[in-house]
């Protein structure tokens, strides 16, 4: 029988429709339980990479519910697909040609971003292009063969998927052009933390539009190129008519296609510096030949040190005041006198003197529990797992060392808190602190604008203050004007006057531009600096400045393109990670200079000084500070967000700093392979020679990193 002859009957239209809803539906039922996740579906935190995969199979399961259909009716399918493979199919031009720029364009735009020579971009360049010609081209069969399975009336459905490819390379390059980063890494986020909330996302993303709107413009942004597509079928067809490829063509000219990219791949080798071949490879997630190199100048087996909780059973020996400022985005060199003269004046002379200062991570919720729970920040991915569950969570021992001495604990925010855990990751859940404020998704104090939430907060602040105990109070103020797109309160003027008004960026920005948007974040910082002035002028008129613990720290840096990148959240470079530390201490605290601190210090030094013994805090992987040491330690910044050139770590020492990589950097889960991708000093890189001198140097500058961070760390 005639395929024709059974085509468009109910029954063809249930089998094709079938086949569609028998590949989505694994991934339907994670909204439902979450925890029946197949096991072709990804992790959380992969949520475009998930997508892109449930549209092959949407493909694959019409195409199979389609020829299914013909099986049961007895058309044979070996002929039908033998017939199509030897006829000349209409070759819609257009959309090739467009797809395979951008998509080219796209793939160029991570290569420019690589210190490359001239020789090595060329060539990466050209086994790009000829990736994106088999890609395109596979996925034109794709949905070729999926169009011919099925009924009339629905042929045209299977190619809203190449209709889409290029409104997604296009948005994606113009991701990686603005903030050098990729717009799938963002997507991937979405489902990071649980149950997909797009209110949340939209709000913490600095979206200031309802779900209804932002989903009502992607469907017209995905209708308008669904009609594009059919515009070029149609195009194509008026402008050349003849231009016919039969499919076994066309298989054949892919196949030379893979030559071509597996002998650029090949010959790289014997020309290309190895740490080119490894950002070329690891740059990008798609791979046509098995060709690859090492993924690092060395790499190591890894068994990270498990979180262990502190022994807190007795009570804090003291109770004095605390005062925690948390602040957005600013990093260590942005406080200066002039746009920040009291946090400058307070962190030369009233504070310890700590050196060099490193965040835990260069996202937010990732430093928050560096901060308050003392463990490196990816162990953040196994809170979320018990919350995810539905399990309670305790609170950090941060937290939970005040809460048992019988601190009275308040702390006030101006963002929302469920945003990636990050009240219960750090607070508990249920938390148990007297005052959590934060800004939930459509509230009024959400509707405020961020210098006049701050405001607020600091006002609760001092009035509670004023009839609280003389001490064990806990009070932590979080700022986030300093955060893009940098503002200030209306009543305060700022120390310049020439900003970027808007507060945008420019995708390929003069150092003009730059300067005008770096003047509008000092701007914010201004206005920070401001405030937590106010409030120690009333700490000390209400006398409780002496005795009290003050620490003020950034969760991250932002970058102004000194390595090609605007904000944080795309590299562990010190823009992005190195941030302000400042602890002052009662008065009478021995408190030695250091040579480096970080986040991961900051909870130990308090269980130092509220009198726990030294084994209570000696499993952390951070450090007392209130010890002297022979030797600086060794500093590290762990992220997910590691942007385009993938380095997930970086040691800092000295002068020193290790940067390293391993596979799926955006997973919670810490890898059992990680891969040291280069050493620099003042310098630059070390260059050695082998993988044994990468070792040697690797131990000799970071002599006591492995074993701090590691129960297993060895050579492979």
């Amino acid at each position: 029988m005639e395929a024709s002859n059974v085509r468009d009957r109910p029954g063809h239209f249930l089998f094709w429709g079938g086949g569609i809803l028998a590949a989505l539906l694994p991934y339907l039922l994670l909204f439902v339980k979450p925890e029946w996740r197949a096991s072709w579906i990804l992790d959380p935190g992969r949520f475009a990479d998930n997508l892109a995969i449930a549209m092959r199979h949407v493909l694959i399961g019409a195409t199979l519910g389609g020829w299914l259909w013909f099986l049961i009716n007895r058309v044979n399918p070996i002929s039908t697909l033998r017939s199509w493979w030897k006829t000349p199919n209409p070759f819609n031009w257009v959309w090739f040609v467009l797809s395979l720029a951008i998509y080219s364009i796209h793939n160029i735009l991570v290569l420019m971003n690589l210190p490359l020579g001239i020789g090595e971009f060329v060539s990466a360049a050209a086994g790009r292009i000829l990736t994106a010609l088999i890609v395109l081209s596979l996925i034109w069969i794709g949905a070729r063969i999926a169009s011919l399975s099925a009924p009339r009336k629905l042929r045209m459905l299977p190619w809203v998927i190449p209709a889409l490819i290029p409104g997604f390379l296009g948005s994606d390059a113009l991701a990686i052009i603005f903030w050098k980063n990729s717009l799938r890494f963002v997507i991937n986020k979405i489902d990071e933390d649980g149950p997909i909330d797009i209110a949340r996302q939209l709000a913490a993303g600095g979206i200031h539009h309802s779900p209804a709107v932002v989903i009502a413009a992607l469907l017209i942004f995905g209708a308008v190129l669904c009609g594009l597509c059919y515009a070029s079928f149609r195009l194509s067809k008026k402008t050349s008519p003849r231009l016919n490829f039969k499919p076994a063509f066309i298989v054949l000219t892919l196949g030379l296609t893979w030559g071509g990219i597996a002998v650029e791949k090949a010959s790289g080798f014997a020309w290309k510096s190895r740490k080119a071949l490894r950002m070329e490879h690891n740059s990008y997630e798609i791979h046509l030949t098995p060709i690859k190199p090492e993924p690092g100048v060395v790499s190591y087996r890894a068994t990270w040190r498990q979180p262990v909780r502190p022994d807190i059973s007795t009570h804090a020996t003291s109770q004095p005041d605390i005062f925690f400022f948390m602040l957005e985005s600013v990093r260590a060199d942005a406080i200066s006198e002039t746009h920040a003269p009291f946090l400058t004046k307070f962190r030369d002379q009233e504070c310890q003197q700590l050196g060099k200062t490193w965040a835990g991570s260069n996202a937010t919720h990732l430093s928050w529990f560096s901060v308050f729970n003392g463990q490196l920040p990816p162990f953040w991915g196994d809170a979320m797992e018990t919350i995810r569950d539905g399990k309670d969570l305790p609170a950090s021992p941060f937290i939970e060392i005040l809460k048992k001495s019988n601190f009275n604990l308040e702390a006030r925010t101006i963002c929302d808190l469920s945003y990636l855990g990050m009240g219960s990751t750090n607070f508990g859940s249920p938390h148990e602190l007297s005052v959590l404020k934060s800004a939930p998704n459509g509230s009024n104090f959400e509707n405020l604008p961020y210098a006049e939430r701050e405001r607020q907060n600091l006002e609760e602040t001092m009035e509670a203050l004023r009839d609280a105990p003389s001490s064990g109070n806990f009070h932590l103020l979080a700022y986030d004007t300093p955060h893009f797109d940098y503002s200030w309160h209306d009543s305060f003027t700022p120390p310049y006057s020439d900003y970027e008004p808007s507060g945008g960026f420019h995708a390929y920005p003069t150092h003009e531009d730059i300067e005008r948007v770096r003047r509008r974040y000092f701007n914010a910082i201004a206005w920070t600096d401001h405030e937590i002035s106010r409030f120690v002028d009333f700490l000390k008129e209400e006398g409780r400045y002496a005795d009290a613990i003050i620490i003020v720290t950034g969760d991250h840096g932002e970058e102004f393109q000194e390595n090609g990148s605007w904000f944080h959240c795309s590299s562990v470079e010190a823009e992005q990670t190195a941030v302000p530390l400042m602890i002052k201490w009662p008065k009478g605290t021995e408190a030695p200079d250091q040579i480096s601190a970080s986040h991961l210090d900051v909870l130990p030094s308090l269980l130092d000084h509220l009198g726990y013994p030294e084994s209570t805090f000696s499993s952390l992987p951070g450090h007392s500070l209130l010890k002297t040491r022979d030797e600086e330690a060794t500093q590290i910044n762990i992220t997910s967000y590691c942007g385009i050139m993938g380095i997930a770590m970086a040691w800092h020492r000295g002068d020193y700093t290790a940067t390293f990589r391993w596979e799926n950097p955006w997973a919670t889960q810490l890898p059992d392979t990680i891969s040291l991708d280069d050493i620099t000093g003042s310098d630059g890189s070390l260059n050695l020679e082998n993988p044994e001198q990468w070792d040697q140097a690797l131990k000799k500058h970071f002599p006591d990193a492995a074993e701090r961070y590691f129960s297993k760390f060895e050579k492979k």
